[in-house]
């Protein structure tokens, strides 16, 4: 690598300065998505917790996770290609000036993320010393493992790369035992696979949520995919995604079904200890739920903010690093991870994100068909590009507010009906040169203002 390559800085990324084979960026993915909130999704989908029967949330997460692949594997590229990362890329069809609303849009929820990953394993930590010595606080375990996600995080992306690639390998482990454990202690009961549930509305709701508690990550995937070594083919870009996001998706999915069907307990973390042979087993469970936010925090949730910080306020890596963790405090995690708000925290913020999502890939293998000014994207004056209406692109903006707007009434599957809004009009508009139109107009009405001056 050479000195001059900062990879916590926004500059692109050299072929040769990456960083990261497959056989380190598989496991980032794996421990990345091996999350009890991938867990959550299942276990509130599913009869008693929600209302589909076991097959119908078994088919509902397996088309979601081979959606949000597919999603991952396609904005993946502008990354792995050119070496930039997401709040550069959003540049493109956004604007100069304009990238600045898709970037905080993706933040929100990654922040939100956050707090909830810190209150898993704040939670954890209370059940295990609880179980096994009779004391545990759970607001102060929330405060230390903050602070222990933080302190990871401060030493950058190379970190991050050898903490997740080592946390893969621990929590396949554990979660040999937990399969192990559930299939050998719990029986699944015959209501859950009698029970009626429904093929509309909510079948189609559990695949909007499969693919919403992570469509964040498939958002700026080009910020880990320009660390993937590049050989000169599409071969690692395609394979790291397709083995690094399904496979652990679908597992921590089916897990949670099979842990929501198997208990009455609502909360997740408590599901775990249920379902443990013994106190000691359901401890060594648990710090696989703690391993598990620790790498998901680092990847998915505290890159993406950081990053966006150190482009829109001009800050260093480390202080973006404690802006986001401060921030994930006041999200209040206790509150967005309960049942009753859990699925729509998700589709909120992904009737927004559906669209952005819908843009982006439209404007990269459509609009530009995979050929980007890169320099042009890093020029910010009115000289560039990108400047599109005085460093916006009313193509994109609009795109995305017509994509919400028609999902928002549907918010259960808001994702699903955003995204290919967004991707269609995008494309309309852009042809129709919009933002080119309206820059014309303005310019003959500055000209048409001076004359009568």
């Amino acid at each position: 690598m050479s000195d001059r390559t900062n990879l916590e800085g926004l500059e692109p990324i050299s072929k040769d300065d990456r960083t990261m084979g497959l056989v380190h960026y598989i496991p980032v993915w794996w421990s990345s998505l091996i999350i009890v909130q991938a867990f959550a999704v299942a276990f509130f989908a599913v009869y008693p917790h929600g209302n589909l029967n076991l097959l119908q949330a078994g088919i509902a997460i397996g088309i979601g996770s081979l959606i949000v692949t597919a999603g991952f594997i396609a904005n993946g590229f502008p990354g792995y290609e050119k070496g930039i990362p997401f709040v550069v890329q959003t540049r493109s069809a956004f604007g100069t000036k304009g990238s600045v609303i898709p970037n905080y849009l993706r933040i929100i929820p990654a922040i939100g993320w956050l707090g909830i990953g810190n209150w898993i394993g704040a939670l954890a930590l209370e059940s295990i010393t609880s179980t096994l010595w009779g004391f545990g606080n759970v607001w102060v375990y929330f405060v230390l493992f903050l602070l222990l996600n933080l302190l990871l995080a401060l030493n950058g992306v190379t970190s991050i790369k050898w903490f997740d690639s080592l946390a893969a390998g621990v929590l396949a482990i554990l979660l040999g035992y937990t399969i192990y454990t559930v299939l050998t202690t719990q029986t699944i009961p015959a209501d859950v696979i009698n029970y009626p549930g429904s093929w509309g509305m909510q079948f189609f709701a559990t695949i909007t949520a499969t693919v919403g508690f992570v469509v964040t990550g498939a958002l700026n995937a080009s910020d880990l995919s320009r660390h993937l070594k590049n050989p000169g083919s599409s071969r690692n870009q395609v394979l790291g995604h397709l083995l690094g996001i399904a496979p652990p998706m679908l597992f921590m999915l089916v897990v949670g079904l099979v842990f929501g069907v198997s208990t009455g307990n609502p909360n997740p973390v408590d599901a775990i200890m249920i379902v443990a042979p013994n106190p000691l087993m359901g401890s060594l469970m648990l710090l696989f739920v703690l391993g598990a936010q620790i790498s998901t925090n680092l990847t998915l949730n505290i890159l993406p903010p950081t990053h966006v910080f150190q482009d829109s306020l001009g800050l260093s890596w480390k202080q973006g690093v404690v802006l986001t963790s401060a921030l994930s405090v006041i999200s209040f995690p206790w509150v967005l991870f309960t049942s009753d708000i859990f699925y729509t925290f998700i589709n909120t913020y992904a009737a927004f994100l559906g669209p952005a999502l819908g843009v982006l890939l439209a404007d990269y293998w459509i609009i530009r068909d995979r050929d980007t000014d890169i320099a042009a994207l890093y020029r910010t004056d009115r000289e560039s590009n990108f400047w599109f209406v005085n460093g916006y692109s009313v193509t994109a903006i609009f795109s995305v507010l017509v994509g919400a707007a028609v999902s928002l009434p549907f918010l259960s599957v808001s994702l699903l009906i955003g995204l290919p809004v967004g991707f269609g009009i995008y494309i309309a508009l852009r042809r129709a040169d919009l933002d080119a139109t309206i820059r014309s107009y303005l310019l003959d009405g500055d000209k048409t203002a001076s004359g009568a001056d």
